[in-house]
């Protein structure tokens, strides 16, 4: 007969499954969702004769979605409809990317970008951490920082495979396979993985099974620590998205060549690899608190080398090396110091309303790198980000200082 210790192992080892089934299938539907647009972008530009300013509307138009309902995603999860809304969202998103072949205008291009956002929302981090926190508990955690350090390949498996794609059948045509990749492979998995952890359910019952929370809701938004978490994170999504967007012509600004630029920013997506492998090592010993406290510093001092970039390539490999690390981990430290500070009840539900001014904020990012760089060039935008990343900094640490007091009283 089994003992208790035996099911305990075989529970555990199914959610080991089943977390790297979701992390595979989370860098498909990245790769497809996301990642698509910009490893198509110069193909699209060269194909459709539009301008980039109007095809970046697309993927503008999918975020600002994705924001708008990622409090109904968290609705839905906190329901116990988790894995349906993760399965519907990737099938729905490979619908409307097959889609894309029959936009023949701006117009149509971005409502159906508009469209991907709405699958956006059902199916990439956000959700997919709300239902992997709802249903693994405080073992959610380390599954997060797994499914993230998989998922970061997403974007080295789109830029390769859309370059030749597009160059041997069109963009249409690598579209299709991206459609294809992400009905067939991401799907599937995503949809095996939830069905084993909804299966499992680790989380205590009064989380795993209750209804949406609403109490729960309105208590979380009554706490500094909401507002606070509401207001840091998007500082930083400024920041990043900024950047990242604006990166090699900010090099070039820097006196850097048009190669060293590309070089340094192609370091910015491995080092994100590379700071999730590194949180594993130590996610049992540091607070998550704490380690958004050393992020967001980590992406402050980052900006600060980019200013002075152009005194020496080394420097410019330094901000590429501390962004990239740092703002990885922020993707898997938002959810777990979420879950800290403000509790699990009604999660999915509290990390939805936290998800729209995040998301917004990587939104318009862009634009407003674009409009920081006009009034007074590069160096004015590198400030922006700077300061948007030390605004959220100050905000953390006053959280910190909230949640070991809290602590501490408990």
């Amino acid at each position: 007969m089994n003992s208790p210790t035996d099911y305990a192992a075989a529970a555990s080892g199914r959610a080991r499954l089943a977390v790297w089934l979701m992390a595979a299938g989370q860098t498909i539907v990245w790769a497809g969702l996301f990642y698509s647009f910009a490893a198509l972008l110069l193909a699209w530009e060269e194909s459709l004769g539009w301008a980039k300013t109007d095809l970046a509307l697309g993927l503008t138009a999918a975020v600002l979605v994705a924001a708008l309902l990622s409090p109904v995603a968290g609705h839905v999860i906190d329901a116990g409809n988790g894995k349906l809304l993760l399965t519907a969202g990737s099938l729905g998103g490979a619908g409307a990317l097959a889609l894309l072949t029959t936009a023949n205008s701006q117009t149509a291009f971005i409502a159906i970008w508009a469209a991907i956002g709405v699958a956006q929302a059902a199916s990439l981090y956000e959700p997919c951490f709300a239902f992997v926190t709802r249903t693994m508990g405080s073992a959610a955690r380390g599954a997060i920082t797994r499914i993230s350090l998989c998922a970061g390949f997403a974007s080295t498996i789109a830029f390769p495979a859309g370059a030749w794609l597009a160059a041997s059948f069109g963009w249409r045509g690598a579209i299709l396979v991206f459609a294809l990749a992400v009905a067939a492979v991401g799907a599937p998995l995503m949809f095996a993985g939830a069905m084993i952890l909804d299966r499992e359910e680790m989380a205590a019952p009064e989380v795993g099974h209750a209804e949406p929370n609403r109490a729960a809701v309105r208590t979380a938004i009554r706490k500094p620590a909401f507002w606070l978490l509401a207001f840091s994170f998007p500082m930083i999504g400024l920041n990043h998205g900024l950047l990242l967007n604006h990166i090699i012509p900010i090099l070039v600004d820097r006196g850097l060549t048009q190669a060293l630029a590309v070089t340094v920013a192609s370091v910015i997506g491995p080092m994100q690899v590379a700071g999730r492998l590194a949180l594993m090592r130590v996610e049992h010993r540091i607070s998550a608190v704490t380690m958004t406290l050393v992020c967001f510093g980590g992406i402050t001092v980052a900006a600060l080398l980019l200013v002075y970039a152009g005194a020496s390539p080394i420097l410019a490999f330094a901000f590429a090396a501390i962004q990239g690390s740092a703002y990885g981990l922020t993707n898997i430290l938002k959810p777990v110091v979420t879950a800290e500070t403000l509790g699990q009840k009604g999660f999915g539900s509290i990390s939805g309303l936290l998800a729209m001014p995040y998301l917004a904020s990587f939104a318009i990012a862009p634009f407003a790198g674009a409009w920081l760089w006009q009034i007074g060039g590069y160096d004015l935008a590198i400030t922006g980000a700077g300061l948007m990343s030390f605004l959220g900094l100050i905000a953390v640490m006053v959280l910190a200082l909230l949640y070991r007091r809290s602590a501490y009283a408990g």
